[in-house]
């Protein structure tokens, strides 16, 4: 089994109940912003696009409702809509940054998803054309849930872009085509 190495994944570790939800500290959404060639936050009335700073795989980014949102019945009509124009200007954008890649988009949320933060978030990912992982298995559940598990995996595939560096090329890729 392959697997992408992230080593920013050993330093997440997921906000516990009564903490600050990450995805509304503005210090985190501002760090982690998707921006355009003249620095322009990629948003619109109520969805971000974000780098996912603890990338489990090549090109992680996350689209985030502004406001807290953690069941997707709370969606209303209108953030439907946004969340639906923003993940088309996202999907587009990693296919200039991964030419050739088509686009995976995954939601956890509720309970047994193993989502890490009860904040509404899709992941919006490339799949590039020689990765061996598809589907779920990039969101990670190919890991042990039990410390006395055995897993095996092999051949670990180096991320190329992550946070700063993603920032960037997503960025440029921006600006390519209008």
């Amino acid at each position: 089994m392959a697997y992408f190495y992230s080593p920013f994944r050993k330093e997440y570790s997921p906000k516990q109940d009564g903490d600050v939800c990450p995805f509304c500290d503005s210090e985190v959404i501002r760090a982690e912003a998707v921006r355009d060639g003249r620095g322009k936050i990629i948003e619109n009335d109520s969805y971000i696009w974000l780098v996912n700073f603890f990338p489990k795989f090549e090109g992680h980014t996350l689209i985030v409702p502004k406001r807290h949102i953690a069941d997707l019945e709370e969606e209303t009509n209108n953030e439907a809509l946004d969340r639906r124009i923003i993940v088309k200007t996202a999907a587009k954008t990693i296919q200039k940054t991964y030419p050739g890649s088509g686009v995976e988009i995954f939601l956890q949320f509720g309970p047994g998803s193993e989502a890490s933060v009860k904040h509404l978030h899709w992941h919006i990912v490339p799949a590039l054309p020689d990765d061996p992982i598809r589907g779920f298995g990039k969101l990670g559940h190919f890991f042990a849930k039990n410390e006395t598990d055995e897993m095996m995996l092999r051949f670990p595939i180096k991320i190329q872009y992550a946070r700063k560096s993603l920032q960037d090329v997503l960025s440029k890729s921006l600006n390519k085509d209008g």
